[in-house]
């Protein structure tokens, strides 16, 4: 393996301006929101002492953006993505705006801080699952691993480093500034994805979509029917589900740092970075993924892996043994959500691509919240070392069911690059040959097939052909 097939794949950068600008446009607004995130909880306890308060700012963000992003995904199937995208991002720089006046008032309002959280709740689910939804028309199907590679690595980076530097600005200059940063971060994102090109639903398709295509009402329902199916998005729904609640419990870390490993806040912050310290390690070298010949059975053992790693921690009784073990599992958890990006991208009609993307994302929303309480719950029966145990061997569990029950997930495959070319360069054949054929009885009926073919690529910008089945990360 040469260094080329480490070194993230940064090919979606230099191919595709409209993905260059989605991309700059996340990594202005992640480090924008991550700040903001700081700001506001330290602001809400700040005016209140009261830890009840900033849970509640918390749940009204977890909800609202929970409703935004069903309401979001049949928006993204029906209207143009990139305007709802602009007037999402839009919406949300308004409210940004709104904590900054409100937290500059000598009076600040908790009510307002409530209604301005839940405003960008809302628009920020929007934005969220349109964006998901635009990826595979900016992107050739063979680059879809090295998309969700970049954006999973500036995720990461982000969540690290983005609260650090909020932290310094809210001690320097309060919330209000730290506000105000990021609704001008914001409004810059909405500039940069205003100047990429109209965005509609439906562009592209195959055989499949088409043979199914008259029957969507336009329901979130058509979608759940969709999963159910097509065996590689329902067996990524299933899977995805455990992996959603049994995840790595972070909610454990306090205490067990305080009774399994004798620790105080040096060792608990450095066991909520172990996880961040795996993702990255896998992002920055993860080439290879855009190659691996069976990304489903790929992304089946990233969830047995995480699984395993999430009971070693359970098990371990040092506190080093624990790291390793959480960035191990940070590793696995990034090497599922890569393949599991590119395989529902890929597998999933344009049509559905919104409301199979809000499905996801209402699941990795309200899984979260679920195994908070789930793994909380166990360890007051059992203990902290045990519920992680515990979690930890339902994932892997479930990850052996899922590659036994659907077979089409575990042979999922993704095309590659080669296979792209082959098919463009098939297509392009066809049209000249129409072009230059002679005006004969046959030449009427190649001509409406080469122009259908040449369509999607003109349209999405990418060539966007052939399979749909087999790789889009998370659906069936």
């Amino acid at each position: 393996m040469s260094l080329r097939d480490l070194v993230i794949d940064i090919e979606p950068l230099r191919t595709s301006p409209d993905f260059r600008a989605i991309f700059t446009a996340r990594v202005v607004s992640l480090f924008g929101l991550g700040m903001a995130t700081v700001a506001l909880s330290a602001q809400v306890y700040g005016m209140t002492r009261s830890t009840f308060d900033v849970a509640v700012a918390s749940m009204i963000m977890s909800v609202t953006v929970l409703l935004g992003s069903l309401w979001g995904g049949v928006m993204a199937d029906r209207t143009d993505r990139k305007r709802l995208i602009v007037w999402a991002r839009g919406a949300a720089a308004l409210a940004f705006a709104g904590l900054a006046v409100n937290a500059m008032l000598p009076d600040p309002s908790l009510w307002a801080i409530y209604a301005c959280v839940a405003w960008d709740g809302l628009a920020t689910g929007v934005s969220v699952t349109a964006l998901m939804a635009v990826a595979p028309t900016l992107v050739r199907p063979d680059q879809l691993p090295a998309a969700g590679a970049l954006i999973s690595l500036t995720g990461e980076i982000g969540s690290v480093s983005a609260p650090f530097l909020g932290g310094v600005l809210l001690a320097a200059w309060g919330a209000g500034p730290v506000y105000a940063f990021a609704a001008v971060t914001t409004a810059v994102t909405t500039f940069l994805i205003s100047r990429i090109r109209p965005l509609p639903p439906g562009i592209g398709g195959d055989e499949e979509d088409d043979e199914y295509a008259g029957q969507d009402t336009g329901s979130p329902l058509v979608a759940f029917t969709y999963a159910l199916r097509n065996r590689v998005v329902g067996g990524l729904v299933l899977l995805g589900g455990v992996v959603a609640v049994f995840n790595v419990p972070v909610v454990l870390f306090p205490e067990m740092v305080d009774r399994q490993f004798h620790g105080g806040e040096v060792m608990l912050g450095l066991l909520y970075t172990a996880p961040a310290v795996g993702a990255v390690l896998v992002s920055a070298t993860s080439g290879w993924l855009s190659r691996t010949a069976r990304p489903g059975r790929m992304l089946i053992a990233a969830a047995f892996t995480g699984g395993l790693a999430t009971v070693g921690f359970g098990l371990s009784g040092h506190a080093a043994v624990a790291f390793v073990m959480l960035a191990v599992g940070g590793a696995a958890g990034t090497v599922y959500e890569i393949l599991e990006y590119a395989l529902v991208q890929h597998s999933t009609p344009d049509r559905l691509r919104g409301r199979i993307v809000s499905v996801i994302t209402a699941q990795g929303t309200t899984g979260g919240v679920v195994g908070d309480a789930e793994v909380a719950a166990v360890a007051r029966w059992f203990s902290p070392a045990g519920a992680a145990v515990l979690n930890g061997a339902v994932c892997a569990v479930a990850a052996v069911a899922v590659a036994v029950a659907v077979p089409g997930l575990r042979r999922a495959t993704l095309p590659g690059e080669d296979e792209t070319g082959a098919e463009s360069e098939t297509g392009a054949e066809t049209e000249a040959g129409a072009k230059g054929a002679a005006p004969d009885d046959a030449a009427p009926d190649v001509a409406p097939h080469a122009a259908q073919d040449a369509a999607p690529e003109s349209a999405a910008g990418a060539p966007r052909g052939p399979a749909k089945d087999p790789a889009r990360t998370a659906e069936r």
